[in-house]
This record gives structure tokens, sequence and C-alpha cells, in this order.
């Protein structure tokens, strides 16, 4: 049994509550909350807890071996969230919302009206706003931590659930960051699948069976998770373009980098500009890559071949949207637009400044202020001998540039480039390291590595590194008379 739909996917779009009349309504599938789906394991008594009517197995689901208890009689399918309604989320609020359903217990209330046994004080500090009955002492998501805080509670019996229970494997959510930051370490959990347990008198809620029996995982008997359904970003980076990039592609160019938070991408769409208008319509922007699908990419890279995109300029900030697409019932649906540098509490959003951000502004990314060094030595004699001195010079060839001529190769001279020279032999001495040219002796007959490093007078540093061959010098022959 498996609770994943992959890409055969309800069109289920994000849900928003109407809290007094208890109500759901729908809206489109770019609602930045967080749509809540699939089961947990409440243990053999109670069997599975489903988040969504469109998972349940039981109840509606009269296709389902078991659901009619007089043998043998005849099946048919109904449609689920036919007579048993239920959906769940976790708003923008990071409150959690709505319902999940067991077939023995019922409705199970995620943000109820009745104060929980603690009176909320265990999760006043982590709930968004004062805890009062009315949601706030109920369950919530932490961004920070990525844990659900708080409880649930079962409507027939008044049963109460706690999420954050220190006994057992904390409830959390895996972020975008999955792979240096695992909620579950050795096991593959993807950004958006919750683990852990809630904890009950009526016994322990496993969240996902990769961490249940304490995390060694019982997917091989039942397969299951809760997991965050809707497709969401997580985190944003730009322009990832550092120094030996810049060194070796040149300096206008920027990598923009997106992680997901959850969901499954078939699509993207990109806009950069430089100020912070945003319309694709009007032609406003400085590039916009269209609407790219399918396709699964996490990164768009400027300079690029699409039509309505310009090139970068130098000494230049850049502001950068977003949005995904979800191929849905064969439609491709489109996130909300994602901006670079943006205020999202709801998705816990982290934008990664790869730049320094040197325009004190965290909603762009900068291009450098021209291109890089361009170090080049040479060196005599060509053959370079153990124990012999060798010279190397550096200030003939090698460029720098500036801002007044960003692209215009500029000699080095006077104090425009800083030299330094080393290698990887330890025993080799070296007479002027910081000089424009050097001289060398070297003790090892092998393959040696001199490195030139060239700085400008904006620190932009690049390096120029060469094999040389060290050889021993022939042997002195001379003919002596035999006596």
């Amino acid at each position: 049994m498996n609770f994943v739909p992959g890409k055969n996917k309800y069109f289920l779009p994000v849900l928003a509550l109407t809290l007094a009349a208890g109500l759901f309504a729908f809206r489109s599938a770019g609602a930045t909350i967080s749509t809540l789906r699939g089961a947990a394991w409440y243990g053999s008594q109670y069997k599975y807890v489903y988040f969504d009517c469109l998972d349940d197995i039981t109840g509606d689901r009269l296709d389902v071996t078991g659901n009619i208890t007089t043998p043998p009689g005849f099946r048919f399918y109904t449609t689920p969230c036919t007579s048993i309604v239920h959906h769940s989320a976790i708003l923008t609020n990071n409150n959690l919302t709505g319902d999940a359903w067991n077939s023995v217990l019922g409705y199970i209330s995620l943000d109820g009206t009745a104060t929980p046994p603690d009176g909320g004080a265990s999760i006043n500090s982590i709930c968004p706003t004062t805890c009062n009955p009315s949601n706030d002492c109920w369950a919530c998501y932490n961004p920070a931590d990525q844990k659900i805080y708080g409880w649930g509670r079962v409507d027939a019996s008044g049963e109460w659930i706690k999420f954050n229970s220190a006994t057992t494997t904390p409830v959390k959510n895996q972020g975008w960051d999955y792979l240096g930051n695992s909620v579950l370490p050795g096991h593959n959990i993807q950004p958006g699948d919750f683990v852990g347990d809630a904890s009950s008198n009526l016994g322990y809620l496993s969240f996902n069976c990769e961490s249940e029996l304490g995390g060694a995982g019982n997917c091989g008997l039942r397969d299951y998770k809760v997991y965050i359904s809707n497709l969401q970003i997580g985190h944003l980076s730009a322009p990832n373009w550092g120094f030996l990039e810049a060194c070796s592609g040149g300096a206008l160019k920027a990598v923009l980098k997106w992680d997901l938070r959850s969901g499954e991408q078939d699509g993207y769409e990109v806009v950069v500009n430089d100020s912070p208008s945003f319309a694709t319509s009007s032609g406003d922007y400085l590039c916009w890559s269209g609407v790219k699908t399918p396709a699964v990419a996490s990164q768009y890279i400027i300079p690029n071949t699409d039509p309505n995109c310009q090139a970068l300029d130098y000494n230049s900030n850049y502001y950068w949207w977003v949005r995904l697409y979800d191929l849905i019932d064969g439609e491709y649906v489109p996130t909300e637009w994602y901006k670079f540098g943006g205020v999202d509490g709801h998705n816990g959003l982290t934008d990664g400044q790869t730049d320094g951000n040197p325009d004190n502004n965290i909603q762009t990314f900068s291009t450098y202020l021209h291109e890089f060094t361009s170090p080049f030595f040479t060196w005599t004699p060509y053959d370079i001998l153990v124990a012999t001195s060798t010279e190397f010079e550096a200030l003939t060839g090698s460029r720098y540039f500036s801002s007044a001529t960003p692209a215009l190769p500029q000699s080095c001279f006077g104090n425009n480039c800083r030299f330094l020279w080393s290698t990887n032999d330890p025993l080799a001495i070296i007479s002027n390291p910081t000089g424009a040219t050097t001289s060398m002796t070297f003790f090892s007959a092998t393959g040696t590595t001199v490195s030139l490093r060239l700085t400008d007078p904006d620190d932009y540093v690049c390096t120029m590194s060469t094999v040389i061959r060290i050889n021993y010098g022939l042997p002195i022959w001379r003919e002596v008379k035999a006596e």
C-alpha cells in the first residue's frame, strides 16, 4: 500500500478554511498554504489515520476489500470525499487546520476550540501569536526547527494527541536542505515529507514508515507517510558565480538556483529585471525565460539563447522571480511567484546571497565591476635543472581590468597588479615571492606545479598554474689517459 499519488494526481487546489463555519473553500494551486496528504499509522488497533479524504482507503472506498462486511457482495467504486469529507493544511501563519480521519476513532481535529491539557503552556513561544483556545494552543508548525508543536484531538472521545512529545522521535517536516540537514539521517526523506511520532493514551501516531520503530523503519510491512503535496519553493540563491567561475568563464554570468520545499516540479518560469518592477505582459523586464514545460531544472543561467533575455551588465544589481509548474490532470498549473529576497514566513523561504550582498539589498544579486585578472608567466631556461636558478617573469603577459574599461585588458604596471608566486615543492627556494619577476631553485627531480596569483586594485584574483619538469643535470665527462 503506497499513499504517494505520484504523477497520477487528483486536481486538489490548495485549501482555504473558513474557520467560523468550519467549511473549506477551494482556491488556485498557487496559494501559499501547505496541503497535507497521506496517512499516519496509529498501531494495529486503529491502523491508518488519513489527512485528506482523497487518500482514504476506508470509508467511501467501497471498491476496497474489507470495506463491505457482508460477504461476498457487489462492490463498486465511490468517489472519494463523497460522504466522508475532511482535509488538512498548514496555514500561512503556520497553524495547522482541518481534520484527519480514522475509521475507528472518526475525525481528529487539528484546530479545535477546546483548551489542551497544558493550556498551551508548552507551545507559547512556538506558535506565531499569543496562545488562545481558538486555535493557537493547537497544532502549529515552526519553520525554524521544522517541528510540529501542540495538540490534536479525537472529536468523539476527546482523546488528546501531542505532536511535540519528549518521549518520541519528533514530528518534523523535511526542508529543502535534505542533503545536508536530514530530519532522519540514514533514510531517504524527501522535501515535504514528515517523520516522527505523536503520542497519546491510545499509543503512538507514526507519520512515516521510515521513522517507525524509533527510526529503524518498517516500510517493508506497510508503506505510508504524511507529506505536503502542493508544489512550493524552499530556497533561492544567486548569483552562484564566484571568483573561480569568473576567472574561467567570464565575470558577466549568473546562475539562479531554487530548491523545492515540497511537491513535484514539471516546469518553471523566470523573470529578471534591473528594477523592482515586475511584469511579463508589458515587456518590463531584462530577461524572461518564457514558460519552460516540461522541465525539471533547478537553475536558470544568464546569458542564454532565450529570445527575451538580454545580457547582464557590469556593476549592476538585479531582481529576479521564479514560479514553478505542476502537471495536474494534463494541465500545467503554476505556483505563486517567488521573489528573491522576499519574505515568506509560511514556507520558511531562505534566500542565499552568494555575492556577499555588496549593495546591502537582500532582494538583488550584483554583477562584478569588471572582468578578472589574466595572469601569465614564462621562465628561462626552459629546461629546468635541479639545484639551479630559474627566472620567472609575469609582467609582460599578465593583464588586469578596471571599471573604466571593464572588458578591455590592460597591461600591469605600478601597483595595479599584485603578484604572489608559489610552488608545491616544499624544498624550493623563491627569491622574490611577491615580485613581477622572481627566481626559483628546485631540489627535486619531478613534475612540479608553479602558480602565480594575480590580484587587481579591486581585489579580484585569478591564478595561473603550470606543471614543469625538473631534471637532473647531465654528468660531466672527461677523458683520462690510462697510465
